[in-house]
């Protein structure tokens, strides 16, 4: 026997199932412990990277500022040595130049050295991303085809392969950040160092100049 419904009743009907819908969605958002969706992996993916990507800049801007300082205690140390006599070195102290200078120039080196691994750019490891994935969204991926050939790989790109290679991307940036961030705690740790030299250094100078025949 057939049920006559009104159209009211089967747009209430409708609206009910869409509802419920909703509910059981918003349900299954709010499970913390459930896995994510291919296109919530997508986004989730391009924000990381995005953040890796920031956070990449920061470290490039506190490089940058080191070496200014590092230029500043430089130009110090030059007027010292290129003018001992002004700041109380007397005649007969060569080697007490030259050995503070010698000392310097290769501390200040490898701390240049540290910060030029630090600006430094990289590329992902060969093989980090999975064959299916490559050529879709890499800086590289444009490098030896035409644009028919680029877009003809992402007529044919699926989410997961995209997904794959924004993974692979988080991946290397994480690693390329993690080397440029110890190589610049190192050029920081060497500015203290070269601070400190320049310190005693000249300290050593006042000494000198306020013992007459020094």
């Amino acid at each position: 026997m057939l049920v006559q419904t009104s159209p009211e009743d089967f747009l209430r009907s409708v609206d009910a199932a869409k509802a419920e819908r909703r509910r059981q969605r918003d349900l299954d958002r709010a499970d913390d412990d459930r896995k994510l969706d291919p296109w919530e992996r997508y986004r989730v993916l391009t924000d990381h990277v995005d953040s890796l990507h920031d956070r990449s800049e920061q470290v490039d801007r506190k490089t940058r500022f080191a070496l200014l300082i590092l230029g500043g205690v430089n130009a110090i140390n030059l007027a010292v040595v290129l003018r001992g006599g002004e700041f109380g070195l007397r005649a007969g102290h060569d080697l007490l130049i030259t050995t503070y200078a010698a000392s310097y120039v290769l501390l200040s080196l490898g701390f240049f050295c540290d910060a030029i691994a630090a600006l430094r750019p990289r590329h992902a490891a060969p093989g980090s991303t999975p064959v299916e994935a490559r050529g879709l969204t890499s800086p590289d991926a444009v490098i030896g085809i035409t644009l028919d050939e680029y877009r003809e790989r992402w007529t044919g790109a699926r989410l997961s392969s995209v997904n794959a290679e924004l993974a692979s991307m988080a991946y290397a940036t994480t690693l390329e950040n993690g080397i440029k961030l110890r190589a610049l705690r190192r050029v920081y740790w060497g500015l203290y160092v070269l601070v400190g030299l320049t310190a005693a250094f000249l300290a050593a100078l006042a000494v000198m100049g306020a013992r007459p025949g020094v």
